[in-house]
């Protein structure tokens, strides 16, 4: 029988977070908590498949709202990393999560990576799922202005639902289409009452965190790293010319991630999208699971 989640809310730091938690029946004292950090524009629930399967064998589960994301409050200003890790590593305090493996899916991935540089002697582990394989600033050809043009959100507020859906719907998801795979979407978004969807980041916040994937110094932060660090890549086969380009620079990336700290162990998932936590759910908590007892406790 699947665990049910907790919902819950936490203040740090002057903002209400909402808190998503998965507490194991019998719980393994000796396993670590699990930390999972969401992507741009995502929400807490886009681990609810995932974390479950941890929280069965053992594992405290604790999945969060960040700020200006889901069911947290949506400050106008804060969405440098600093402020974000900030707000995390606050609602860890409140939440008594001692040395956790941290998890980070896209976005979520950068915020995961500055959060274990920053507390290097507060995490066991880290885990980037399909994120931070890349430094932005460096990418050629490409400058702030343009990147804040080309990765502006679409403004689809006022979609209606069934649309919102189908975009998941035509991809790999629609071949494992359930009725909890459409609730965790649905969940991401806003859906309001003249059953159309919004999507609950600002528009003004989104380009903030923007600005701020840009100018984070992510080849730098990899040296910083003082825990086993575990990055998991989604592989395709791409015949657009210029998403193979971006491809191209993200193997890149992960090479020089691998010169600058060789002990990042690189996982591979073939035939897989972007958002691993809804695809390949039991892969992606195997990965956790072998990555949590490589942990080390840091003093």
């Amino acid at each position: 029988m699947s665990i049910a989640p907790v919902d819950t809310f936490v203040m740090a730091r002057g903002w209400r977070f909402h808190v998503r938690r998965w507490f194991p029946t019998t719980p393994v004292v000796t396993l670590p908590p699990l930390l999972f950090i969401h992507g741009l524009a995502s929400a807490a629930h886009i681990w609810d498949l995932v974390a479950p399967l941890l929280a069965a064998h053992g594992y405290t589960v604790t999945s969060l709202d960040q700020r200006g994301h889901g069911e947290s409050d949506k400050p106008e200003s804060g969405y440098e990393f600093a402020s974000i890790i900030a707000d995390d590593a606050a609602i860890v305090e409140t939440l008594a999560l001692a040395h956790p493996v941290v998890v980070g899916h896209s976005w979520g991935a950068a915020v995961a990576l500055e959060y274990a540089a920053t507390f290097a002697k507060e995490v066991s582990a880290l885990v980037l799922v399909d994120g931070a394989t890349n430094q932005m600033s460096l990418r050629t050809n490409w400058s702030r202005a343009q990147a804040m043009i080309d990765l502006a959100p679409p403004r689809f507020a006022g979609t209606p639902r069934e649309t919102f859906l189908s975009f998941f719907k035509r991809g790999p998801l629609g071949q494992q289409w359930t009725p909890q795979l459409e609730d965790i979407v649905l969940h991401i978004v806003q859906l309001r009452e003249d059953d159309t969807v919004a999507p609950r980041l600002i528009f003004e916040n989104h380009l903030q965190i923007i600005g701020a994937m840009w100018d984070q110094p992510t080849f730098a932060l990899y040296e910083q790293l003082r825990c086993p660090t575990t990055l998991i890549v989604a592989e395709q086969a791409i015949d657009d010319p210029a998403r193979q380009e971006m491809l191209r620079a993200r193997q890149d990336g992960i090479a020089r991630i691998q010169h600058i700290n060789p002990a990042v162990r690189v996982v591979r998932m073939p035939d897989t999208i972007h958002d691993i936590p809804l695809q390949r759910p039991e892969r992606l908590a195997e990965e956790i699971m072998r990555a949590a007892q490589t942990t080390t406790e840091h003093t």
